[in-house]
């Protein structure tokens, strides 16, 4: 009997020995795990500085330049202002001596340069502006379509 409540002791104190050494052992893992999330935290706060200060650097940079590099506006891109214009135009009703004005916004609006050049906003505003399908004698587009071809009385045999 003396001899099972010394093992039971041994176990005892074994078990408490173990648990002692887990709890220290997990205590060192939680102070590593979370040095490691300071430093990743520390990390990523010193990266978006680094972005922050690129960022003013490139907005102080843009401002600085007293030249900026021209902006390209393609063919398409054109004709679109120039539509987006005219049925601007038509929808507000806006007087001409406004359409400058109106015109020289949407092309800044859409590249948004500055210097727009005269020779665009005088396209864009250009009386002689005339949907595609205007361009057309309707009959010349339909009747044929239809399998319909009009005769012309001085051409007929």
């Amino acid at each position: 009997m003396a001899q099972s409540h010394l093992e039971v002791a041994q176990s005892v104190v074994e078990t408490s020995f173990r648990l002692r050494h887990h709890y220290i052992a997990g205590r060192a893992a939680l102070r590593r795990d979370m040095d490691q999330s300071r430093k990743a935290i520390q990390a990523s706060r010193e990266l978006l500085n680094r972005l922050r200060q690129r960022h003013r650097e490139d907005v102080a940079h843009g401002w600085e330049d007293a030249d900026p590099a021209p902006v390209a506006v393609s063919a398409f891109d054109a004709d679109v202002i120039r539509k987006v214009f005219h049925d601007l135009v038509l929808e507000t009703g806006a007087p001409e001596c406004q359409w400058r004005e109106l015109a020289t916004s949407l092309v800044h609006e859409f590249t948004g340069c500055e210097r727009i050049e005269a020779g665009l906003v005088d396209w864009i505003i250009g009386s002689s502006y005339q949907p595609v399908w205007s361009r057309y004698n309707c009959r010349e587009l339909i009747l044929p379509a239809i399998g319909y071809f009009p005769v012309d009385a001085a051409a007929a045999p």
